[in-house]
Parts: structure tokens; C-alpha cells; sequence
């Protein structure tokens, strides 16, 4: 396995830092700070494939629909957790990832970009995909849509990747300066766990 140099790596998912190390996490409109205290794997599993018409509590998604965005309870996590994931979708449909309820993931100011089955043609390991959650209730929301001219009856999605147990550097909270982070902790790695159009 190759060397990580950077979150998005075009390999199998990999940690972005080791056991002791910092990251620093851009959430809710500022940067926390954090030191890792454990890494375990979040494997793809039946456990982590979400059917988004179940989700929906509908029987099925309907021919060119969509389901609006929704949250994801399997995906919750507690105050001093941190996923790092990666999704795939397994029918035909097509995905747009929300991180919190009014924070797109992968846009620009004019679009929204889609998983979609071809994904994996163009990223074999999903690694565009990669998304971080923080703590808790700052959680992903999914949003699904079916471009065929036929109902479906399942809308599954795939969710794999890592879990971290951290410990905030309260001291640091909301602090930007990669200089004054180092000198206070030493090197971190920094995260989106919240995207940013500007």
C-alpha cells in the first residue's frame, strides 16, 4: 500500500493519520482540534448498507424521483467520534451527499455533483466519495435519485471506511493559524467535515 499524501488518495481507504496523532476538523464554521486516541475499521457490511426507500419509509422510489435528503441513523455517532467514510451505491440510482442538513458535499457554487453507478469506472476505490462526520448531531444527510423511466423498489447505499476516538484540544477551539496549532500540539492533519463553497 502506498504512502498517504493527502485524504483523497486514489487507494483503498487509509487512515490520515496514526494512533497519538492531531487532526484538526473544520465544523460548524470554525476548526477544532483534536488528538487521536483509536482507530478501528467501519467495514462495508450489511450493517452499512442503508436502503434509502426504507429510510423513507416509502415502498419505492418513483420513476425519474427523488427522495429528499435525509438523515442517516446507522451513520450517527457520539461527541468524541470521528468517521472518515467512503459510499458506493449499489442500484441504479444516484446519490448527493449533504454534510449537516445545508452543507452540500462535492459542489461547486453552480453544482451539485452525483454517485452514480459509472463512479467507480473513473474512481476505482470511491476515494472522491470521501467524507468526514464529527461528534455528535452534525451529522450526513443523503439525497437519492432515480433517473430511470421505472419505479425501484430498493435505493442502497454502501458506507465503509474508519472510525476514530478523539480528544478535543479545547484550548485551541476555533483557532486557524496553522503555525500557532503546531506550536501548541505539533503537526496536525486538517479535515473538511463541512464543506465550504467560499
Amino acid at each position: 500500500m502506498p504512502l498517504l499524501s493527502g485524504i483523497y488518495d486514489s487507494e483503498a481507504v487509509q487512515p490520515v493519520c496514526k494512533i497519538k496523532e492531531n487532526v484538526s476538523v473544520w465544523t460548524v464554521g470554525k476548526w477544532y482540534h483534536f488528538r487521536v486516541d483509536m482507530i478501528d475499521g467501519f467495514p462495508a457490511g450489511p450493517d452499512n448498507l442503508i436502503d434509502m426507500v426504507n429510510i423513507a419509509g416509502a415502498t419505492n422510489i418513483a420513476a425519474n424521483g427523488t427522495l429528499a435528503k435525509r438523515l442517516i441513523a446507522a451513520l450517527q455517532i457520539d461527541s468524541y467520534e470521528l468517521l472518515q467514510l467512503r459510499l458506493d451505491v449499489v442500484d441504479q440510482i444516484e446519490v448527493r451527499v449533504w454534510e449537516q442538513a445545508g452543507q452540500t458535499k462535492n459542489a461547486t457554487a453552480r453544482t451539485h455533483a452525483r454517485v452514480a453507478p459509472h463512479s467507480r469506472t473513473y474512481d476505482p476505490n470511491m476515494s472522491l466519495t470521501t467524507f468526514f462526520i464529527i461528534g455528535s448531531n452534525r451529522d450526513v444527510q443523503i439525497e437519492v435519485f432515480n433517473p430511470n423511466a421505472y419505479a425501484l423498489p430498493t435505493a442502497r447505499v454502501q458506507f465503509w471506511g474508519l472510525r476514530y476516538l478523539v480528544t478535543e484540544h479545547t484550548t485551541l477551539r476555533g483557532v486557524d493559524d496553522k503555525d500557532k496549532v503546531q506550536a501548541a500540539i505539533g503537526a496536525s492533519t486538517w479535515l473538511p467535515a463541512e464543506s465550504r463553497i467560499s
